[in-house]
């Protein structure tokens, strides 16, 4: 059962929001794609994504992938290692990462460009609506779990540019604008008391905000909320792409869900693909 979108600010939004339970959201969420329990995961968040990558685009090696909203890093490092390290195993080309944000976290993708050889970084603010294509190869623009922070005005435009300017773009999301996924929001309550003890065991004010304060699992668990509520569904997606103007004659669109730990957790993906006759 689905309500109509409510366009509300997360925490993590706003400019009073603390940079250490920004970090702590931030890292949450980046480890969660790794996540994988013994007996019940289908893969992890990052293998289901990597499985859709090889799916929906044809010679995946032949793409730059320019991960759009890229935060402090989020998923494309385990991405980027899960996919090249299969089309390595292969013998082919690696693919090429590029992160970008409004506002580029310069420092933390500087330490991960070092640790990883495909990943490079614009140092420069990086407006998702007007997006310049980057480099001769084909590329691919991710958006993930970031694409329901955006205004219908502005993920319009953001739409518009991919398809001006990219050959494929993929929008990933692990909230769905349902009962039974706000129903079970509440449990990263306990993921992020987890992510403390393992990630922040050192540092007393996450320490003291998750188990005496309990603001990191309280601020996540009401952000997780808010995201269900204002994620778009499949056709909404399809409705801003034609509220673009543009023509769309020449892109194929993919949309699904992959179950990654019945029934909690789940990654739901939007996918453009444009033709090109040497595919």
């Amino acid at each position: 059962m689905f309500w109509p979108r409510l366009q509300l600010l997360e925490i993590g939004d706003q400019p009073w929001c603390p940079s250490w339970l920004h970090q702590h959201e931030q890292l949450s969420l980046t480890k969660l794609w790794n996540l994988q329990v013994p007996f019940w995961s289908h893969g992890s968040l990052a293998t289901q994504a990597c499985k859709i990558f090889k799916e929906h685009l044809p010679n995946v090696s032949s793409y730059t992938v320019l991960d759009i909203c890229a935060g402090s890093g989020g998923p494309t490092p385990v991405l980027e290692s899960e996919l090249n390290g299969e089309l390595e195993a292969k013998g082919k080309a690696p693919i090429q990462f590029i992160l970008s944000d409004l506002d580029p976290h310069v420092e933390e993708w500087e330490r991960i460009s070092k640790k990883q050889q495909n990943i490079s970084y614009i140092e420069t603010p990086v407006d998702a609506r007007a997006v310049p294509r980057m480099g001769k190869k084909k590329e691919c623009r991710i958006f993930n779990i970031c694409f329901h922070h955006f205004n219908d005005e502005d993920a319009t435009g953001i739409l518009k540019s991919a398809i001006q300017s990219a050959d494929s773009f993929i929008i990933f999301e692990v909230t769905t604008r349902d009962v039974g996924t706000c129903i079970c929001s509440p449990l990263v309550f306990f993921w992020a008391c987890f992510v403390t003890l393992v990630w922040f065991w050192n540092s007393p004010v996450h320490i003291f905000f998750t188990f005496i304060l309990p603001v990191a699992p309280l601020g996540i668990w009401i952000d997780g909320f808010i995201s269900c509520l204002r994620t778009r569904t499949n056709e909404e997606v399809r409705s801003l792409l034609d509220e673009t103007g543009l023509d769309l004659s020449k892109w194929t669109f993919y949309s699904g869900t992959r179950t990654v730990q019945w029934p909690l957790l789940s990654l739901n993906y939007y996918v453009g693909v444009k033709y090109q006759s040497n595919d």
